[in-house]
């Protein structure tokens, strides 16, 4: 296998952490009510799908595709493996804004300390930064570090409620998925 394939499984740690943060969010969520609201359901398959189906797909592309286990679907697999990539490489900026609404949420619920949520918000962003963006022309490591560093002390500044917290974290992540997905298109075009 050839090394910068274990670069790409370092970035399994992003949404192993974030199918975690689904299912503590799925527990809390049926600690407040007596029957199991269906929000608990919905968070309890995001947490399988980012813990296990998405590194599962991701391992087995890269399996796949180093060994030619399967030689007829040669572009189909490696089709599959940039998209998995992608959705890791790039998806790892919208997981951590996730995470950190997943933590914002639960942190105006039982009034959580300021580190629960931005501690790994910002470690896990720098984390992102530079494992991801190590060798990115023009700086781009240093761009994504300044972007979680102003998210944050924007954030922090403006002593903003968790709720308002949560609701801005949800439009980031979603506005970065949807930059993603076009970004993937137009990649999928030019290669």
């Amino acid at each position: 296998m050839e090394a910068y394939r274990y670069q790409q499984i370092a970035y399994l740690i992003v949404p192993v952490l974030l199918g975690i943060e689904f299912f503590i969010s799925a527990k809390d969520e049926e600690k407040q009510r007596e029957d199991t609201p269906l929000g608990s359901y919905v968070l309890d398959f995001l947490g399988f799908l980012f813990m296990a189906l998405i590194p599962a797909i991701f391992i087995f592309t890269i399996w796949t595709v180093e060994t030619k286990a399967f030689p007829f679907r040669g572009p189909t697999l490696a089709r599959l493996d940039r998209y998995a990539v992608l959705f890791l490489f790039m998806g790892s900026w919208w997981q951590v804004h996730m995470i950190a609404a997943l933590r914002a949420r639960r942190m105006a619920q039982r009034d959580g300390t300021f580190w629960y949520l931005w501690g790994p918000y910002l470690v896990l962003g720098i984390f992102v930064s530079m494992l991801i963006l190590w060798v990115s022309p023009f700086h781009m490591k240093w761009v994504s570090m300044l972007w979680f560093l102003l998210v944050f002390g924007m954030l922090r500044i403006s002593k903003a409620k968790p709720k308002t917290i949560e609701r801005l974290l949800w439009i980031f992540a979603a506005i970065l998925f949807i930059i993603e997905n076009i970004l993937f298109m137009f990649l999928e075009t030019v290669v």
